[in-house]
């Protein structure tokens, strides 16, 4: 699928595997990166996999494109359960608001990234 090619959301993964495998397989610890990376490209990762369930699963387009509304209602759930759900149930997570904005950051990412003009007619 297209949406699992875009160059923004293979950096991100890209980035995210080679950030766990610096603080798990080889040790290393840089503390800006080790609080905020994993958030940052969260979104940019996990909606083109949303994109393209709805793309696999519902028959779409391949050229569908999430609405501004499936971003945010997205982000917002992740941010909610992330940062409220989980730090209320167990002590091994910490809500920070900083962690809100890196996910709400990769989110708009993702929309601004996903919606660039591709030159073809967008079936919206």
């Amino acid at each position: 699928m297209v949406v699992l090619r875009s160059p923004l959301f293979l950096v991100s993964l890209i980035l995210f595997l080679l950030h766990q495998c610096a603080q798990k397989l080889w040790g290393l610890q840089f503390s800006l990166v080790d609080n905020y990376l994993d958030n940052l490209v969260a979104m940019p990762v996990i909606l083109p996999l949303l994109q393209a369930e709805r793309i696999g699963l519902f028959r779409k387009s391949q050229a569908f494109k999430l609405s501004r509304m499936d971003v945010v209602g997205a982000t917002t759930y992740i941010i909610i359960i992330s940062e409220v759900v989980f730090p209320s149930v167990s002590n091994r997570f910490t809500a920070d608001w900083r962690d809100v904005l890196c996910y709400a950051a990769g989110g708009y990412l993702f929309y601004i990234f996903n919606h660039r003009p591709t030159g073809e007619s967008d079936p919206r």
